[in-house]
């Protein structure tokens, strides 16, 4: 019979981490780093062995102190001007400010602020 790669306190440890509502990738991730640090296996084994990408070992997300600097701009943009939309407050912060933010970054906080303006009918 193989041995396990796994002491049982390790597999328990784990199952438990999941059943207190870990997500299953982000378990997936700290066990293939886990092995790649220990250095029983390689980068590309271990991303293999647990089904991930091999680049969220290199990956940094962006940081959510910027996201924040673009909410509190987007917020105060929206108080001062009530009647500006999306476009009007990207354009205004691009082209005035200068700021080199991406559209689909700002429209995606926009959102999440709930900030979207009713969209009148017609008569």
């Amino acid at each position: 019979m193989k041995k396990s790669r796994y002491s049982d306190s390790q597999i328990i440890n784990i199952l438990r981490q999941a059943e207190a509502g870990t997500p299953v990738p982000e378990l997936c991730r700290a066990m293939a780093k886990g092995a790649v640090s220990t250095g029983r296996l390689s980068i590309r084994a271990a991303c293999t062995a647990f089904t991930i990408s091999e680049t969220c070992d290199r990956y940094l997300p962006k940081l959510s102190d910027e996201n924040a600097l673009i909410a509190d701009w987007l917020l105060g943009l929206t108080a001062a001007k009530r009647n500006w939309g999306f476009m009007l407050c990207f354009l205004y912060l691009r082209n005035v400010k200068g700021f080199p933010w991406n559209h689909k970054r700002v429209y995606r906080i926009y959102r999440e602020l709930e900030l979207n303006l009713r969209i009148k009918p017609k008569r």
